[in-house]
Formats: C-alpha cells, sequence, structure tokens
C-alpha cells in the first residue's frame, strides 16, 4: 500500500516539476501552427482581426504603463518595463492610425529582409534586454553601460549608411531564399544578417546574467521570498518566442505572418503586466542610493590609516605581487589592503551589533542596513561576508535566525510554529520550515521534541 502512495506521490509531483517545460513546448507548438493558418488567410478578415488585436495590445500597453507609474513601490527594473510597455503601445497607435490614413497599418514596410524593418527589430530587441539586466543585477545597469548594449546596432547602421551613401554600393532586391544566396557577396546583405544576429545577443545577455542572479540575491538579502526567478526565467522565454516570430516575418516574405506576432506581444504584456504590477517589490525604499554602484566602491576611512596600510606597499602593487605583473592603480590597491588589515576588526563590530541589536529579527534586513555600523559600501559588505566569513550574507542571517528559532523553541514550548517564524525574523512559516529542515535535516517539531527528550533523559 504505501508503495502505490509513493508511486502516485511521484507521478503527480511530475507535472509541477516539469510544468514550464510543458507550457513551453505547447506555446511553441500554438505559435507555429498559428503562423502556418495565418500566412493563408484572406485579406479581410486579416486586417479585421489584425486592427482588433493592435488596437487592445495600444489599450493595455497605455493603461498598464500609467498604473506601473501611479504606484508608489515601483522599481528601477520596473521603471524600465512601464517604458517598454510605453514604447510599444505608441507603436501600436502609430501603426493604427497609419493603417487608417494610408491604409498600411505598421511603422515599417514587410519586405523580406528589409533593412529598416531589421533595424527597427534590433531597436526593440534593445529595449527587451534592458529590463531583465537591471532586475538581474540591481544598479548594475548604469546609462554609458545601456550606450555600449546599444553599440552592436549603431555600428552596423554606420556602416551599412557608409557603403551606400558614401561608397555607393549596390543594394540588391531580395524577395526569397535563392535571391539572398545569390547575393551573399554583397557587403549589405553581410550587415542586414549582423543586424538580425543582434536579438540573439540579446537572449545570450539574459541567459548570463540569469545564471549569477541567485547568487547576487544571497550576497544582498536575508530572505529570497519576493525574488522571482520564476517570472524571469518566462520573460527570458517570451523573448525567445518573440524572436522567432521575427525570424519567421523578416524571411517569410508574407506580411500575414505579423498577425501571431501581435497576438504574442498582446499575451506577453498581459501576463507580464500582471506578474510585475502585482509582485512585491523586493528592494527597499532608498535601495539604491546605498552605494549600488559598484564602479565607484569605495572605503570612508581617515588618511591616516590609508597611509599606515600604504606603508608596505610599493608602487600601487598589492602585496607581495613583483611589480612588473601589476595591473591594480595605487588607490585601488590602498582600497584592499585597508580592507584586508581591517577585517578582524569589522568582523568583531558585526558580530556584537548582531548579538545586541538582533538586526536578523526586521524581516526586510538587507545587506547595505550594515552601513550602520561599519563605514563600507555595499561591494565592500559583500567581501565582508564572504572573504571573513566564507559564506553569502543570506546563509550568515539564516544561521543566526535559526539560532533564535532554536532557543524559542526549547524555552518557549507554548509558541506555535508561525510565532516562532515571525518572532525569528522569517517572512513566513513556510519559509521558516524550509530553512530549518534543510539546515537541521528535520522539522522544527521533531527538532524540539527530540531535543526535549535528550534533556529529560539526562536528569
Amino acid at each position: 500500500m504505501t508503495h502505490i502512495q509513493l508511486s502516485i506521490s511521484e507521478r503527480l509531483n511530475f507535472f509541477p516539476k516539469y510544468k514550464r517545460p510543458i507550457i513551453y513546448t505547447v506555446t511553441m507548438l500554438l505559435v507555429i501552427v498559428g503562423q502556418h493558418y495565418t500566412m493563408q488567410m484572406p485579406l479581410e478578415p486579416f486586417r479585421y482581426i489584425r486592427q482588433s488585436v493592435m488596437s487592445m495590445l495600444f489599450f493595455l500597453c497605455f493603461s498598464g504603463a500609467f498604473l506601473l507609474m501611479v504606484r508608489k513601490s515601483r522599481g528601477r527594473a520596473d521603471g524600465l518595463f512601464l517604458f517598454l510597455m510605453f514604447m510599444v503601445g505608441l507603436t501600436n497607435l502609430i501603426s493604427l492610425t497609419r493603417g487608417l490614413t494610408t491604409g498600411y497599418a505598421s511603422v515599417v514596410q514587410y519586405k523580406y529582409m528589409s533593412f529598416s524593418m531589421l533595424v527597427y527589430g534590433s531597436v526593440y530587441a534593445y529595449f527587451f534586454q534592458l529590463y531583465p539586466i537591471e532586475a538581474f543585477r540591481p544598479g548594475w545597469l548604469t546609462i554609458r553601460r545601456a550606450l555600449l548594449l546599444f553599440l552592436p546596432t549603431i555600428v552596423v547602421l554606420g556602416a551599412y549608411l557608409l557603403a551606400t551613401r558614401i561608397f555607393h554600393v549596390t543594394v540588391p532586391v531580395i524577395d526569397d531564399w535563392s535571391d539572398l544566396v545569390g547575393a551573399l557577396g554583397n557587403i549589405t546583405i553581410w550587415l542586414r544578417l549582423f543586424v538580425l544576429f543582434y536579438p540573439v545577443l540579446g537572449l545570450m545577455i539574459m541567459l548570463r546574467y540569469r545564471k549569477n542572479y541567485r547568487e547576487w540575491c544571497e550576497n544582498n538579502f536575508a530572505s529570497m521570498e519576493n525574488m522571482d526567478v520564476k517570472w524571469l526565467g518566462d520573460y527570458i522565454f517570451g523573448n525567445f518566442v518573440i524572436t522567432y516570430s521575427c525570424l519567421v516575418i523578416v524571411f517569410s516574405n508574407n506580411f500575414r505572418s505579423v498577425l501571431v506576432h501581435n497576438f504574442i506581444f498582446l499575451f506577453f504584456f498581459l501576463y507580464g503586466f500582471c506578474r510585475v504590477f502585482f509582485q512585491k517589490n523586493p528592494y527597499p525604499e532608498g535601495y539604491f542610493r546605498a552605494g549600488m554602484n559598484e564602479s565607484k566602491a569605495k572605503i570612508m576611512e581617515s588618511v591616516e590609516d590609508d597611509i599606515t596600510c600604504l606603508s608596505g606597499v610599493e608602487k600601487g602593487c598589492l602585496c607581495g605581487e613583483a611589480e612588473k605583473n601589476c595591473l591594480c592603480s595605487e588607490e585601488e590597491t590602498m582600497k584592499k589592503c585597508l580592507f584586508t588589515s581591517k577585517l578582524p576588526e569589522y568582523r568583531d563590530k558585526l558580530e556584537q551589533w548582531m548579538q545586541t541589536e538582533k538586526p536578523h529579527l526586521r524581516k526586510d534586513f538587507k545587506l547595505t542596513d550594515a552601513m550602520e555600523i561599519l563605514p563600507l559600501n555595499r561591494s565592500y559588505l559583500s567581501r565582508l561576508f564572504n572573504e571573513g566569513y566564507g559564506e553569502r550574507f543570506y546563509h550568515f542571517v539564516m544561521r543566526y535566525r535559526i539560532a533564535e528559532s532554536k532557543h524559542l523553541l526549547l524555552t518557549r514550548p507554548d509558541l506555535t510554529i508561525t510565532s516562532i517564524a515571525d518572532m525569528s525574523g522569517f517572512s513566513s512559516p513556510s519559509v521558516f520550515g524550509r530553512a530549518f529542515t534543510q539546515e537541521m535535516k528535520c522539522s522544527p517539531m521533531q527538532w524540539r521534541d527530540k531535543e526535549t527528550s535528550k534533556n529529560n533523559h539526562q536528569k
């Protein structure tokens, strides 16, 4: 009987585990079938359905952007998603206006390998990658870095204009694959293909930052409750579907293929708006004003301490390194040397603060709160835990919270698990139960019964 129950349980657990891969697969099949069907639609129903979908998309994006704008708890990443919704809404408004005035409802003309269409798509691919980059690594995205992300498109566009306007390179007319293969010797064809590669580059960048997202969170937060990694994974998959749909439009030479593209945008922003709007902002108010720019990482110490630390350092090289191998500036070397020499002092201050003030009992406790007692910015605070304790901030705080919960379990048998979780700083009983079980290899109640039985036996 037990064997049958376990078998049924394993089958039921199969669906939650593979839910997203199944949904992704079904979605791709629907898109492929939809593309095949819509490219054979009569013109009149195509126009009517497309204008209806674009009207809904315009209304959804503008109203969604407005609701995000008036929300008080909006983070930087949410602001970028707001901007993206506004741009898509504006584009659809312009397309609808052109459709009513000229009869062609689009910002650009949908033709096989059209350069204007490729640049238009790469601009949108650029806007789409800003949100997950900021969500995966808050504070990293500066204006300079944002411009560098767009640099490939600017370079290709400049090279295309240089070739066609200055050197008068002939732009071949391409209508199908045979024309494309025959014109591969023309430089303008390769420039178009380079532009076409940019959305794929954006997907690669998103996947790269997604890989390190959990590590970043554990270095900065004491709770993972509001870190919605699954939604960001859905966002990347949505971008993949949009990229695929763009490729179909570029190479099909059938303007009816854009209808499924509009449907994809409609469902993407409907789902995305709900996730962004109803998700609790994991970053407390003022969080991004607390030294989030890693390029300006500084330690606020006195000049006298700096000079003392540098007494054994020559010409800006790290202690023990050969001068010819030195790649660090004198200022950077001073910071590293100063930080290393003061690491024991920082640890003593931190542990005393944790024992007396018990900041870990606050549910919103975060890395930058340690600035109250340490003259370090976020970057160096993260190094304090990684180098000083050999663990991330999240695990450091979790040790203190579990220790507090163990104390309450033994000394306050009248308390429920919910009360103990709340008094120990955990955001919810479920989070407390998972963390405690992972650390102690048993549930809180099992641990209390075991310890109580042990104490009674010793008496």
